[in-house]
């Protein structure tokens, strides 16, 4: 099987993050709008580090499960600095 590969950029479209957020339930807060500010920049940057915060992780972690599913694709198909996310929220039942 033929691997799709994600473009990056999909992973930090802006919408995208909003979207997480709101499907995690957070509520519109200048601070929680400051930090999707901020974690949409570090991804742009390429300066995210997973576990630095659990809030951008979770949301991003959302982002990567949400893609998946819409993509039918797996793991392997996003690109390899964000894999950490997953694997993480996966030892951590982020959604379970």
């Amino acid at each position: 099987m033929q691997h799709k590969r994600i473009p990056y950029a999909e992973f930090y479209d802006y919408g995208r993050l909003e979207k997480a957020a709101h499907d995690l339930h957070w509520e519109e807060t200048e601070e929680n709008e400051i930090l999707l500010i901020n974690l949409h920049n570090q991804l742009v940057w390429h300066l995210y580090r997973f576990d630095e915060d659990p809030r951008a992780d979770a949301i991003l972690y959302a982002v990567i499960e949400a893609i998946l599913g819409e993509k039918a694709a797996d793991i392997t198909d996003i690109p390899y600095e964000l894999r950490c996310v997953w694997e993480g929220g996966k030892r951590a039942n982020v959604f379970e």
